[in-house]
């Protein structure tokens, strides 16, 4: 997959979903519903979505952290830096999955704890059921970071069901049904974080890029809303970043972007992303915030 709307050519690379072709596998019919207005079927939401035979493996002894989208570009470094803190890391990937073993075994090497599990985000129940029934392989996960998403852009002509059921399933409901999972398997007492990774779009929305923005400031009120409904156990935060890695097919876009729009004039790097993660993990009072890492571009 070579075209820059595909999801793994996203600027900052929340995405890591790197999806199969577009029109090759049908939505979920809830999707549908959601955007055509039509009432969900009776038993949306009721029934449990299908789960895996779990492998027999020892749990860890170390709290889990979930990385979705954890294969490549920044979500390997948010999923490494998450090893390196101490937790047992589920590298979630869509379809790069000898990305993913390489990153497991990296970990493991390195005297970590890691397993990889692939999902289809595009039908979110069913793959968050199936990423934590991986993660309950090694222990309870008390950190969720939701950094997997699509960053495609297309003008209103060409909008179509598919382009918005995509970034409708992958960029909010996917984090709503993991953290969903997330409260159900921890345990009664125990402390939590969930960040979602968003964009300074949601704040600042341009011509460009619309659909995906929309999602984007879907999950910004999202992340407020848990943050109320989860205290004062589980703090839910979200990221804001911007020019932190380039599109691998345009990599002096971000050089154009700092000269034209960054007040800070310069890009940023995967591990700023990474240092603000670790100061919302660090904090014992902060919940329901949206941190830029964006050189101000939101401004």
């Amino acid at each position: 997959m070579t075209t820059p709307h595909d999801p793994e050519f996203n600027e900052h690379e929340p995405s890591e979903d790197d999806l199969p072709q577009a029109e090759s596998v049908p939505l979920p019919d809830l999707n549908d519903a959601l955007l055509s207005g039509e009432k969900p079927p009776a038993d949306a939401g009721l029934s449990e979505a299908p789960r895996p035979t779990p492998r027999a493996r020892k749990p860890s002894d170390k709290p889990v952290a979930v990385v979705t989208g954890a294969a490549r570009r920044v979500g390997r470094e948010i999923a490494l830096a998450m090893a390196e803190r101490g937790l047992a890391v589920v590298i979630h990937h869509g379809t790069s999955a000898v990305e993913a073993k390489v990153l497991m075994n990296r970990i493991k090497a390195a005297g970590g704890t890691a397993v990889a599990v692939g999902a289809d985000l595009r039908d979110p129940r069913a793959a968050a059921a199936t990423i934590f029934d991986a993660a309950a392989e090694l222990g309870e996960v008390t950190t969720l970071i939701n950094s997997a998403a699509v960053f495609q852009d297309r003008a209103l002509p060409w909008v179509d069901t598919y382009h918005c059921n995509v970034h409708l399933s992958v960029n909010l409901l996917a984090p709503i049904f993991l953290a969903q999972q997330f409260i159900r398997q921890l345990g009664e007492g125990q402390r939590g974080h969930i960040i979602n990774i968003l964009d300074w779009r949601a704040q600042r929305p341009g011509a460009d890029h619309f659909v995906y923005t929309a999602t984007k400031a879907a999950l910004s009120s999202v992340t407020k809303s848990l943050a109320l409904q989860l205290a004062p156990l589980i703090q839910v935060n979200g990221i804001a970043p911007g020019a932190i890695l380039p599109p691998e097919d345009r990599r002096n876009w971000h050089e154009q972007r700092a000269i034209s729009s960054i007040p800070l004039r310069r890009t940023g790097s995967p591990q700023e992303l990474v240092n603000s993660i670790n100061f919302l993990l660090d904090a014992n009072f902060i919940t329901g915030e949206i941190i830029n890492v964006s050189g101000g571009e939101e401004l």
